[in-house]
């Protein structure tokens, strides 16, 4: 548990997002509803974190320290499918690839899309995601389902938090003992 501003966390998220102004409004809506469900939202390259290095250096610094990934998809380019004659507003290559990294790192991956966005064919195969339009009465629509979704996801924070701390009693036993 993280305590910040008298709050205690139960969750830390590292927010994947568009540092864009224009997609700000959509992701303070994101980051309210995660600190309502008690999940702290950093590690986000260049808004919560930065640093004289590497922007993709940071990102692997910071996705591990995270209990898990939440990624605000918002769009950011035309996609055209040039079988198809279909174009669509797909969202940022970065999100792309802190999608990977979440998924490499093997943290659990939590996305809202802004209505409108496609996500691409990566994310619907590793979680599944909330589209929301960002409207009070969509959230409450689908509140209930935003619920589920982050308590299911932090008892899998918790499982493996419980896995390592099981693995590392075990190490320490299996040492004593070799001693």
């Amino acid at each position: 548990m993280t305590q910040t501003d008298n709050t205690t966390y139960l969750a830390r998220a590292f927010i994947s997002c568009s540092l864009r102004t224009e997609d700000k409004p959509f992701i303070e809506f994101i980051e309210r509803i995660l600190m309502a469900y008690k999940i702290l939202p950093f590690g986000t390259v260049g808004k919560f974190s930065a640093a004289p290095t590497n922007t993709s250096e940071l990102m692997k610094k910071n996705i591990p320290l995270a209990d898990f990934v939440v990624i605000v998809a918002t769009p950011r380019y035309f996609q055209k499918d040039l079988q198809a004659d279909r174009i669509s507003l797909a969202i940022s290559e970065m999100l792309h690839v802190e999608s990977g990294m979440a998924f490499m790192a093997d943290k659990p991956l939590v996305v809202f899309v802004q209505e409108g966005t496609n996500v691409g064919n990566f994310i619907p195969t590793v979680t599944q995601y909330i589209t929301l339009s960002g409207e009070q009465s969509d959230l409450n629509e689908k509140w209930q389902l935003i619920g589920v979704l982050l308590n299911n996801t932090y008892s899998i924070v918790r499982q493996k938090k419980e896995q390592e701390a099981n693995k590392s009693f075990w190490n320490i036993i299996k040492n004593v003992l070799a001693i």
